[in-house]
């Protein structure tokens, strides 16, 4: 494991970086720490996904969480072939943080992200939100992620697809079969896979 902490005359990158071998693949890790250390927010980035996102996106969510509402953030980046992400999504942020009862946890995913995060919701029961953006939602994930949805007994998970994005007809199937208070769907308009618009 490399772990590369960022000096602190640049306010504008990650407080530490953590890089670790997955199988075939290497995953970066990306915290921003805020006043709040019992007060996480995870980002699982979609698939090839780094842990920056175009434009510096989730460096900029992160660094907004801690300013805003005092969380903080660590980021983490996706990839094919890896399996147990999740799982070592969770050793990384255990090596970091002490996590007990007392510790907030919230979770967002983009795709890949969010497929793998939603698979995993019943593993990490600390996780108490979701926030799913776009998870693909295909024939040979399909169940699982309706399954684990069914299952979820914390505050709220939320799924959020694009209006023009390939699973939005999934999404509305999982909107009529999940029918549980903290489970939601949301369709946003005009909003392709990326949210590019």
């Amino acid at each position: 494991m490399e772990t590369y902490e960022q000096s602190p005359e640049n306010t504008m990158d990650f407080d530490k970086i953590v890089s670790c071998q997955a199988g075939e693949a290497q995953l970066d890790y990306g915290f921003v720490f805020g006043p709040n250390r019992q007060k996480i927010f995870l980002i699982k980035t979609g698939q090839g996904g780094s842990i920056y996102g175009y434009e510096n996106k989730y460096l900029k969510l992160a660094i907004n969480l801690r300013d805003l509402y005092g969380f903080s953030t660590l980021c983490a980046s996706t990839q094919t072939g890896s399996t147990n992400q999740i799982e070592q999504l969770f050793q990384v942020l255990k090596q970091e943080f002490k996590i007990d009862k007392e510790t907030t946890i919230y979770f967002m995913g983009m795709s890949k992200g969010a497929a793998l995060g939603c698979l995993a919701s019943a593993l990490f029961p600390q996780i108490r939100r979701f926030l799913l953006i776009n998870p693909p939602l295909m024939f040979n994930n399909m169940v699982e992620i309706f399954q684990a949805s069914k299952q979820f007994s914390g505050a709220m998970m939320h799924f959020v697809f694009g209006a023009l994005d390939p699973s939005v007809h999934s999404a509305h199937l999982l909107q009529k079969l999940c029918k549980k208070e903290n489970v939601r769907v949301t369709v946003v308009p005009e909003q392709d896979h990326n949210f590019s618009k």
